[in-house]
């Protein structure tokens, strides 16, 4: 027996307009005091702020295929700030998983955004250039079960970082395809040994400032309990650069990734990751920059509806013979970034939530002084979702 005209999701409407039951909507309105809206050493205007964002993920699965799409989108108004007094920004994030065969997997993951703000958690971003600018960050895997216990993933792999406005005082957009092998052998039903191989190319817009890197690392993934993982890698990478300066040359270096996970309470969960090697330098005329990045964040279960987050990420990037100094003349020079925030959320009921923190970000080289800047971000949220 069909469904009347009340009826639900049996009928031909029902089949038409029933993924819409797979949507999930969030919107935010946020307001608070920012330090120093464009991040800047010099001419540093504080403003109040109000912004409204929001987003729809849709999630679609079945045995063999899985879809998860991401839109978000958000405006902030700077009455105090006379130019750019408006900022938005726009993402989109896809994640696809797809078993063509029992042994064979293959993945895509996407993510693109606008931003009219430095974000120094995206690698190779510039620091405080107030241009805005696009990134984008995408792969494809293919996993395939060579036996029961060798895995084999090939990955290919590509960043694109474009800024709107290209000038001197502005960081240096890049590209970076790349390509990765991975064989995997399952020593233990909880431990998976790695040998990883992975190369890539970092191009910029300034002619003959390239390099084209090459990295051999080895791990394992080890699964302590079901809340508790550890994935570590450790390796040497090889990269010959060019550029203007330093003319050609080889850098070899050490290439270590971490990422660990624990999620020890109901509502209470510690994780955090760590890079060492190279990315791409996001300065004009340096053709790459070594890095070491950590992020830890920690969240914990007050009360049944009070969760309190806290974050802090360390990034220390060195740069070779970047032409900044005095007329121009080349310097080496360290520049380390520092960006923790603290969140108090409650959650009134399952839509609505409200939450209040405070971000702090700081850059912190005094050879480039003009690279240098604080700012802290104070706000209130309310939120809600279905």
């Amino acid at each position: 027996m069909s469904a009347g005209p009340s009826g639900g999701g049996t009928g031909a409407l029902g089949g038409l307009f029933g993924w819409t039951k797979k949507l999930r909507f969030q919107a935010a309105i946020r307001t608070g005091y920012d330090s120093n809206v464009n991040s800047l050493h010099t001419n540093v205007v504080g403003s109040f702020f109000a912004n409204l964002n929001g987003g729809v993920n849709y999630r679609f699965g079945d045995p063999r295929l899985v879809v998860n799409a991401n839109l978000t989108a958000g405006i902030t108004s700077y009455p105090n700030v006379q130019n750019n007094s408006l900022q938005g920004q726009l993402g989109l994030g896809l994640n696809v998983e797809y078993r063509v065969k029992p042994r064979l997997i293959l993945t895509l993951d996407s993510s693109t955004s606008y931003q009219a703000q430095p974000n120094a958690g995206l690698v190779g971003s510039g620091n405080n250039s107030t241009s805005p600018y696009v990134y984008t960050a995408n792969s494809l895997a293919a996993s395939y079960q060579i036996s029961d216990l060798w895995t084999s993933v090939t990955r290919i792999n590509g960043t694109l970082n474009y800024y709107f406005q290209q000038n001197q005082n502005n960081s240096q957009g890049f590209s970076q395809p790349g390509l990765s092998q991975s064989f995997r052998y399952l020593y233990k039903p909880s431990t998976t040994l790695v040998a990883d191989y992975s190369t890539d190319f970092y191009g910029y817009g300034t002619a003959n400032n390239s390099s084209w890197g090459q990295t051999l690392a080895a791990g394992f993934d080890h699964i302590f309990n079901p809340k508790l993982f550890w994935n570590f890698r450790a390796g040497a990478e090889l990269r010959t650069y060019q550029n203007s300066i330093r003319g050609s040359g080889l850098y070899i270096g050490p290439s270590v990734d971490s990422n660990f996970s624990w999620a020890f309470g109901k509502t209470s969960s510690l994780s955090w990751v760590a890079h060492v090697g190279t990315q791409p330098s996001g300065q004009q005329n340096v053709s790459y920059a070594t890095a070491v990045r950590s992020g830890l964040n920690y969240t914990q279960g007050i009360f049944t509806k009070l969760k309190l987050n806290v974050g802090l990420a360390y990034l220390l990037t060195n740069f070779q013979d970047n032409p900044v100094g005095p007329n121009g003349s080349p310097i080496t020079y360290n520049q380390t970034n520092l960006q923790a925030n603290v969140d108090l959320n409650y959650q009134i009921n399952r839509i609505f939530g409200v939450s209040v923190g405070y971000q702090y970000m700081t850059s912190y080289s005094p050879p480039v002084p003009s690279q240098e800047y604080n700012r802290g971000i104070s706000y209130l949220q309310v939120q809600g979702g279905f």
